[in-house]
């Protein structure tokens, strides 16, 4: 089974409201200023998914700071998994720095989406008091769910581009610390926090709950890296952040790195299946009726 556990997907009206939305929204005219970043919906991704071969896809939602926003984008997410059930995957998402955002996430949680995601903060540090105590209440509403959390990260240095925050290490490991219980899907290889885990006493512990994704790495990191971190026991899985990128870009960064079948089946499939609690689904072309 293949599953991207990374993908984004928006209401098909909210395309008409783009304009609108970058005046109102300071998170989407973050990453979304270019008129050529797409917005897509579910039937160009189903055709995707059968296009490339990917059994399961989980559909992030958007930080919409107008909680209205929120509600319509993660109801349209719960609703897209109800007409391709299996096939996506609904995550919910809020604004962690939007009044009511614990009381949507509670709501979407109830509702039936999978986990949280994805969740961040792209004009803050995670250790930013202001943004991590709301961030540990929603990862505390998904311990209790029993759900995971799928959170933005990034590297903390390099290049500018859309969407990168001024996020520290250390900010993501204090909000880490006060989350034990959270299974955390860090985002873009956890911004290298992994990396850590090889020089550092107790970082073990820190990311025992954690695993990593690598939506756009072809743009972060060189390909080598993912076998070093899969060598040393990090949890990888697959996700194309589409529509930025296909799999078959990302397949050519894992024949690059030299991963052997056993390191590849885990990370395009069993490594997302088992921390998120997926089936292999029925295939279906079109939305049932």
């Amino acid at each position: 089974m293949i599953v991207d556990a990374h993908l984004h997907l928006f209401p098909p009206a909210f395309a008409s409201r783009r304009g609108r939305l970058l005046e109102q929204e300071p998170y989407f005219a973050t990453l979304f200023a270019d008129p050529r970043s797409p917005l897509a919906a579910a039937e160009q991704l189903v055709e995707i998914l059968d296009a490339d071969g990917i059994d399961v896809a989980l559909a992030c939602g958007f930080p919409w700071r107008d909680a209205g926003r929120a509600r319509e984008h993660n109801d349209y997410l719960l609703e897209c998994a109800r007409l391709w059930p299996g096939r996506i995957v609904a995550l919910a998402a809020v604004d962690p720095l939007s009044p009511g955002c614990a009381r949507e996430a509670e709501r979407a949680l109830a509702a039936g989406a999978a986990g949280l995601g994805e969740i961040g903060a792209y004009h803050d540090d995670l250790g930013n008091p202001a943004v991590l105590e709301p961030l540990v209440g929603l990862a505390g509403l998904c311990a209790e769910a029993g759900r995971p959390l799928l959170l933005h990260t990034n590297e903390p240095l390099g290049h500018r581009y859309p969407g990168k925050s001024p996020m520290t290490l250390g900010g993501l490991a204090r909000l880490l610390e006060r989350c034990p219980d959270t299974r955390f899907q860090l985002a873009h290889l956890g911004g290298g926090i992994f990396f850590f885990a090889w020089l550092r006493r107790g970082m073990h512990r820190l990311l025992h709950n954690c695993i990593a994704d690598t939506a756009a790495q072809p743009f972060l990191y060189r390909p080598r890296v993912l076998r070093y971190l899969l060598e040393s026991g990090v949890p990888l899985c697959l996700g194309t952040d589409w529509p930025l990128l296909r799999l078959d870009r990302y397949r050519k960064e894992f024949a690059l790195a030299g991963l052997d079948a056993g390191s590849l089946q885990g990370l395009l499939g069993d490594t997302a299946a088992s921390f998120w609690g997926l089936q292999q689904p029925a295939r279906a072309g079109v939305a049932p009726g």
